[in-house]
């Protein structure tokens, strides 16, 4: 099962930190559509964890699932293709594969990354911010029928600034698992952090 989920990866890339609970409520981060809300935070976000200090951001990070297994294809310096395979609960390591990459080529360019979960809900995951003031990766959780279940969340350590697509993917259609590189430390890394949707749906007041 291991080896069908990192081909999958690898194929695919040759041919193309700070926990926050999210509790409390205060005026956080603006949506996806730029509206901010007064509300309790709609994520909450587990630690993260740096699944690579040596990448290159030139190019993509991939992602794809399998049963409990999540893997990761990222660049390293010197046109080297990693692919790198986790637990999909603790996002531990549980192998590191590198090849030569065919080309430099990207993965295809997105707004943002919706991620389908149980019971209709979704997630929405996205970048924002400055070639000036750098970026951050955020987070932020939808009912069915499309109303947000509060603030967005930011999932990227306040000192990071993340490089190009963030990917997002749910490996048991409960949570999520979002990846992106980050300079932090003078180092380009590839993150991956755990998102999860609490409790009942909170009462979200929106204000600009």
């Amino acid at each position: 099962m291991q080896s069908a989920l990192v081909l999958g990866v690898a194929i695919t890339m040759g041919t193309a930190g700070c926990a926050s609970s999210g509790a409390g409520f205060e005026r956080g981060e603006p949506d996806f559509s730029g509206a901010i809300r007064r509300s309790q935070s709609s994520v909450k976000i587990g630690e993260a964890h740096v699944v690579d200090g040596r990448v290159n951001p030139q190019m993509p990070v991939l992602m794809s699932s399998r049963g409990s297994e999540i893997a990761v294809g990222f660049g390293r310096p010197g046109h080297v293709a990693a692919v790198a395979t986790l637990d999909g609960s603790s996002l531990q390591p549980l192998s590191l594969l590198q090849h030569p990459s065919v080309d430099a080529a990207t993965a295809p360019e997105t707004h943002a990354v919706r991620v389908e979960l149980e019971s209709g809900r979704f997630v929405l995951c996205w970048t924002r911010g400055s070639l000036d003031w750098g970026h951050r990766a955020l987070a932020q959780a939808f009912d069915r029928d499309g109303s947000p279940r509060g603030a967005p969340v930011a999932i990227s350590a306040p000192d990071a600034d993340v490089m190009g697509q963030l990917r997002a993917i749910t490996p048991d259609g409960q949570r999520v698992i979002a990846t992106f590189v980050a300079i932090s430390r003078n180092a380009f890394e590839l993150i991956a952090v755990p998102i999860e949707i609490p409790g009942p749906t909170p009462a979200a007041t929106a204000s600009r």
